[in-house]
């Protein structure tokens, strides 16, 4: 279809994916150098999984996608996987799942968002973090998700358990601020290390209160690396996507 054609799509839930393919749509981020697409999940089977993919769009989606921004569109686009089983796409099963179908939305599905291109292929680059939700299982220590690049770093927060929310953010890691966990001054390369997997990290001291970051924010967080660690600052340039109604 001509990418540039626009129609309503249909309703955001269908009775014959009830206890089955897990059909949740994913919101679209990232930049001209990488794409990503998180899960939208609930605390209901089959819906109840924290995803987090870097993907390659066809030459349908990239095009539909840089049409909207070039004429200046800044909001969320979500993709609909159709009737995806998610959990095919965990690395720990004998053969994973390496790409699927759907459609590209600019908005969402379900407040009226407009299909942009249809049958558009994603192909998984890479699984950043897949995990089962537990609406009763333990909060555990790491607040959030790290992946990307030290110049173009995202922040999902992690979901544990009931009631929670859904947020993504764009950041930056501070030059110069790596330190060991006592303090002392450690080199920026450090940091560098393991954002192609997206790394649990602990966020400290924040410029705000309340569990949802917020652009402009600048915060200090605790990466794990082997046996060590180390601190670093991280400002949030700004918010991608937050959804609290599906979780609580």
């Amino acid at each position: 279809m001509n990418v540039a054609h626009l129609r309503r799509p249909g309703a955001h839930h269908r009775p014959e994916m009830a206890g089955g393919a897990g059909m949740h749509s994913m919101v679209v981020f990232g930049t001209g150098l990488d794409c990503y697409l998180s899960y939208r999940p609930t605390f209901d089977v089959p819906h109840n999984y924290q995803v987090l993919l870097a993907v390659e769009f066809d030459e349908r989606g990239r095009r539909a996608i840089g049409a909207d921004r070039r004429v200046g569109y800044t909001d969320i686009h979500t993709f609909d996987p159709g009737d995806l089983p998610i959990a095919e796409l965990d690395p720990q099963r004998p053969g994973p799942r390496r790409s699927f179908h759907g459609a590209l939305i600019r908005g969402r599905r379900e407040r009226g968002g407009l299909v942009i291109a249809e049958q558009v292929r994603a192909t998984v680059s890479r699984v950043l973090h897949f995990a089962e939700l537990d609406r009763d299982g333990d909060c555990g220590t790491p607040t959030h998700l790290c992946f990307g690049r030290p110049d173009r770093l995202y922040l999902a927060h992690r979901i544990v358990r009931r009631p929670s929310f859904d947020q993504i953010v764009s950041a930056e890691l501070v030059p110069g601020s790596v330190t060991d966990l006592l303090g002392g001054a450690l080199p920026d390369h450090v940091a560098r290390r393991g954002f192609e997997r997206a790394q649990p990290i602990l966020l400290g001291q924040r410029d705000f209160t309340g569990p949802r970051l917020r652009a402009g924010e600048l915060t200090v967080a605790a990466f794990r690396d082997g046996a060590q660690g180390f601190l670093a600052e991280i400002a949030v340039r700004r918010q991608i996507y937050l959804e609290v109604g599906d979780l609580v």
